[in-house]
Order: structure tokens, then sequence, then C-alpha cells
């Protein structure tokens, strides 16, 4: 007698434990969701891919303690592309990457970017998702997806890697974060927009450390122009470098061409160490190509990362793309499923990632250096535009340079604060609720949000709650005396209002139903 494979039921199920996924579901369970990550992989990833986290990725770590784990793993590398003749030689020249300085990022930020591989950060990832009541399922893949009759729920089936039926599994939504082929989005029928492709190449991982070797700090990324070893030389960290090289099979050549000893001798020309002896760690082809999904949201299914959108290494913004995505939709699922916002939050998810996934995939195709608006401009400046977000005020999604005035649609400015004594950024004041920071006349918005009993809401007024002895927080955040800023729980400002106000009550009562979704006598019955 068979026995049916037993059904396992979840609020959120996300296809993928790449940085996208992880990131989802970190986000989704910080916000009250259940959550369940299959990864067709035997276990996690050991390729270190990207290794660049950005300002704003570092920002989203800080709020979820992972930061100085992190850190931990950096590339002690300059943040800078440099180009060579040979690796041993001196640079030829050097490029900004796009990345900002430390002093920089920390004059707008409490986080400060860092150069760490990809294989570092997703085991941090698992452990924070497991460590909040979360699932993470590796040998394990969805087939047979299908949307529920309405789109309100999702049904698959689980089987491991020889096709063994291991569960069904039922969800309220499920999370695409399955790759560039992404099973997910073909079987929620959303279509791929190509958007160019920059040629074929060749990578193969080895150590030793050429810092070591070369006895002294190298650059994040390393073009090499000898003729006969054109390509990329990359630290990745744990002592392990990659060198890529670009291909061309319209003129006849082959991948089988790179055999182990003709990798030891690209190794040798490029670095300039004649008598090199590379471990091979990996080798692997890869498309440099660049692709957005038609859509990001069907129903009850989502997609993030390179689902949703393909980018090349060049800029070094891919993963921080998935992350950002990934943050940004976790928390809309939960809010979601506890009843405390409805579909325009959902469908705001699309809104505001879709140009953002679109700018940076475009971006990854133009190569050289630097473009105005990389780094913190396009990091933590770039504005939303959606249903949630109040029209006024509210920026271009294009940025070519960093403008902080605490405008609906942007990140909340930085800035450091007294609360309870302690010092702190205002940006830790918003990961798990909805905050209203008031100008210094601002009791009306607190006795406000009294009324608001079921939403998770907060107001700190300037020079109370908060101290602004110098005057930092009501300039940064333009808080004249009766002054409101409704920022979300990612961060992003939602509404604001100066001047008086003759009715508190319904005026904050509609900016939480703006921000989240809902009519205001839902806002207020929540």
């Amino acid at each position: 007698m068979t026995v049916p494979a037993p059904t396992i039921t979840t609020d959120v199920l996300v296809v993928g434990a790449g940085p996208a996924g992880l990131a989802t579901a970190v986000s989704a369970l910080r916000h009250g969701a259940g959550v369940l990550v299959v990864e067709r992989r035997a276990g996690i990833s050991t390729v270190p891919r990207a290794t660049g986290v950005s300002t704003r990725t570092m920002e989203i770590f800080r709020s979820w303690g992972v930061d100085d784990a992190v850190r931990a793993g950096r590339v002690d590398c300059e943040p800078r592309i440099a180009v060579h003749h040979t690796l041993a030689e001196p640079p030829l020249t050097e490029v900004p990457i796009g990345y900002p300085s430390m002093r920089e990022a920390l004059a707008v930020s409490p986080a400060h970017p860092v150069i760490c591989p990809q294989d570092h950060i997703e085991p941090l990832l698992v452990e924070q998702i497991r460590r909040l009541g979360g699932a993470v399922r590796f040998g394990t893949a969805l087939v047979g997806l299908r949307l529920d009759a309405g789109g309100y729920g999702v049904r698959g089936e689980l089987v491991a890697a020889d096709g063994t039926a291991v569960a069904a599994v039922r969800a309220r939504f499920v999370v695409g974060a399955d790759g560039t082929c992404s099973p997910v989005r073909t079987a929620l029928g959303i279509g791929l927009e190509r958007l160019g492709t920059l040629g074929e190449f060749a990578q193969v991982q080895f150590r030793p450390d050429l810092s070591a070797l070369l006895g002294r700090r190298l650059h994040a990324l390393n073009v090499v122009e000898h003729p006969d070893a054109t390509g990329m030389l990359l630290p990745v960290g744990d002592g392990r470098w990659t060198y890529s090289q670009r291909w061309f099979p319209e003129r006849g050549q082959s991948l089988a061409d790179y055999t182990p000893q003709r990798w030891v001798a690209l190794l040798r020309t490029a670095t300039g160490l004649p008598r090199l002896r590379p471990q091979l760690l990996a080798a692997r082809p890869f498309t440099m190509a660049a692709a957005v999904a038609t859509r990001y949201r069907s129903g009850s299914g989502f997609l993030v990362g390179d689902a949703a959108h393909r980018m090349t290494p060049i800029a070094g913004i891919g993963m921080n793309t998935a992350i950002h995505d990934g943050h940004e939709l976790g928390w809309r699922l939960a809010w979601v499923l506890r009843g405390l916002a409805g579909e325009a939050l959902l469908d705001s998810y699309a809104a505001e990632r879709e140009p953002a996934g679109r700018a940076n995939a475009l971006r990854s195709l133009r190569e050289g250096g630097a473009e105005p608006g990389d780094g913190l401009p396009v990091d933590i400046g770039r504005g939303y535009r959606s249903a949630v977000i109040a029209a006024d005020g509210a920026p271009s999604t294009a940025v070519t340079r960093l403008v902080q005035q605490a405008a609906p649609g942007e990140r909340a400015p930085h800035v450091w604060v007294r609360r309870h004594g302690r010092r702190c950024s205002v940006l830790d004041l918003f990961e798990d609720r909805l905050t209203v920071l008031a100008g210094r006349a601002g009791d009306g918005w607190t006795r406000a949000a009294d009324r608001l009993t079921g939403m998770p809401l907060q107001v700190h007024v300037a020079g109370r709650g908060l101290s602004d002895e110098h005057g930092d927080l009501s300039r940064t955040y333009r808080l004249g005396e009766r002054s409101a800023v409704l920022v979300r729980p990612d961060g992003v400002v939602a509404w604001r209002h100066d001047g008086s106000c003759a009715d508190p009550v319904a005026t904050l009562a509609a900016a939480v139903a703006l921000a989240t979704g809902q009519s205001t006598s839902e806002a207020l019955a929540v």
C-alpha cells in the first residue's frame, strides 16, 4: 500500500536559497510570517560569486543583527578597479568602482560597504532564518506549481534530487528566487525581456592568495591587458581568487580548450608570476547578459533576485538589488498575512522594485568605471513611486546625486540621536512598525496614534523621546513645530504633513491607510 506524501502548509514558500530568497525569508519571519525555503542544491553554495556589499545592504544587515558577522568575512582589498599589464606590475590606471569610501558612507549612514563573498553571507542568513523559526530544506525542488482558484494561495509538490516525492505543499504566497531560468517564473506565466549580452566568459577559482604572494594590498577588480592573458582577476576571500576570460564561440573557440594546463598557463601570464603553482578549485562558463521579467507578480506569486532581473557583474549591483528585493517584499507579505495591510501594498512591491531592477540591469551592461549616480545616490537615493506613497514631493526614480529631504518615496535619512540615554541611528527605530517622526509641538500626533490601537505604530517627538539638542533631526527631516513624517518598516518615507492640522486623528488614519494599502476605516479597525 502506497502511503501518500504528507502535506506541508506554510504562509510563505520561498523557492531558492540564494541572497534574494534568504533575504525574503528573513524579512517575512521578522514581521511575523511562517516561512519555508526550498533549494534544489544539496547544500549551501560554496561559490563566492558576488562580493560587493553596498551601504544600503549593510544597513539592512545591521537591522537584522548580522552586520558584524558579515564584516568578519570581508576581503582586504582596495575597493577600486585597477588596470594592469600583469598583476605583478604597478597599475597602469585606477578607476572608481562606484562604492563610497568609509568616510563618505558614514556621513549619511550608520553602515559602510564591504567586500565580502556571497558564500560567506548565505550561511549567516540561513542561520538567521532557522533562529527565527523558519525552515530551510536543501536537496528539495518544487514541481507542479499552481495557483488556487482566484489566485489566493498556491499548491505544489516537493521532490528530492532523485525525483522521489517528499511532500505536497500549500502556501498563501510563493516567491520565485530560483535564478535566471526560474521555473517559478515559467509556472506563473511571466515572460522575460532580454536587454543585451556582453559575451561568453570562462572562469576559474584558485588559490593561493595573490596579495600574500605579491606582498601588497590589491584591488577589488584587476583588469589584465596582457595580449596573451587578457582577463579579470578578483580576490574572493579565504585566500581564493577568480580569473575570468572572454571566449568567442563564433571564432571556433570552445570551452574544451580551457584545460587545467591552459588555466595554469593563463594564470602565470596574467599574474606575472611564471613559477605560480595554482590550486585550481573550480571552473565554470557564464554569459554576461541582462534581462528583466515582464512582471514581478502574478496573483499569489512574486519574483525576486535573478528570477526578476538578471545582471552582469559590472558595477557590483546584482546581489545588492536581490537583497533589497527580499527586504522589501518580505514585510509586505507578513503584514498582509497579519491583516495589517491590503492588496495595494502587495501591488506596490512591483511598482517600486521593477524600475529599480530595470535601471540596475541596464547599468550592468555599461562597461567601464563608475557612472554619475553610481554608489550612494543609486544605493540609498533612488526614490519610489507607488499607490502607497503620497504623491506630493515624490522624488524621481532616476538619480545622479544624493538628495535627502525626507520626502515621500525616499529612504528615510540617517541621523544620530539619543533615546533612553543611548546613542542610536534614527534608522534603528523603523524595523518592525510604522513610525511617525514629529516636530517639537507634535503631541497631537501622539494622541492620534493612540486611537489606531491595532496598528504597530509609534510616534517620536523631536526633543522629547528623541534628543535633538543640535537640531540635526529637525533639520534633516525638515520638521516644523507641527510636522509629521510617516516612515514604513522598510525605512521608506510614505507620507509627510507640514503645518497645523485641524484633525490629527483623521489625517493620520488616512496616512496609515495609504501606506498599508487599506481604506481609512480598515486602518482604524485593525
